[in-house]
């Protein structure tokens, strides 16, 4: 096995960063064998040819261009696989509950509920759009309608009449006009106990 070891790697390093600065500060391009090519350069713009440095219009960077070596080796060797873009969707992040006063548990029917997350707002007027809870067992689904606040932060509803047992709770929305519908689900399942004295 080799005998270099991590501190002696290291001290080359900072010996090779060392000079490299050193030869930048004077001016000069460094070649790191096939690696880099470093230079010194201005940045800003020069009023004509006899325009002088000024610090608070310029500024001395530094430049970088990939080696011969490692460019080789990426054109030839590289491949491309295309990945499929991750489509925006609602995020639910919490429901609330004013009747009970819990976050992601009950269902109150005929109270406040509020949804706060990202990319909420959907269009009332599209029949597909909007705010519903799913039965689990049944899948029937409960369209929400009376809408006090349609923001994409933040949803605030009337609950109606939701008959007992656990469901799911969805906003569904477009982000353009005509586009694909988008679903979001919160994580939790939630309980309703139903109507009072249903």
């Amino acid at each position: 096995g080799s005998t270099v070891t991590k501190p002696d790697i290291l001290a080359v390093l900072e010996d090779a960063i060392k000079a490299t600065e050193s030869c930048l500060l004077d001016g000069y391009r460094v070649q790191l064998g096939g690696l880099c090519e470093l230079f010194p350069r201005i940045k800003g713009v020069f009023n004509g040819i006899t325009d002088t440095f000024d610090a608070s219009r310029h500024r001395v960077d530094v430049g970088a261009n990939p080696g011969g070596r490692v460019r080789k080796t990426v054109r030839v060797g590289a491949t491309v696989t295309k990945v499929e873009t991750i489509k925006p969707a609602p995020a639910l992040l919490e429901y609330v509950d004013l009747g009970s006063g819990e976050t992601n548990g009950t269902i109150t029917s005929g109270n406040i509920g509020t949804i706060n997350g990202h990319r909420l707002k959907f269009n009332p007027e599209q029949d597909d759009e909007g705010i519903y809870f799913i039965n689990i067992d049944s899948a029937a689904e409960v369209k929400l309608t009376a809408i006090q606040r349609n923001k994409p932060g933040q949803l605030v509803f009337l609950t109606p009449s939701v008959p007992g047992g656990q469901y799911y709770l969805e906003v569904r929305t477009r982000f353009r006009e005509p586009a694909e519908l988008r679903t979001g689900r919160l994580d939790e399942m939630l309980e309703s106990a139903g109507t009072a004295g249903g």
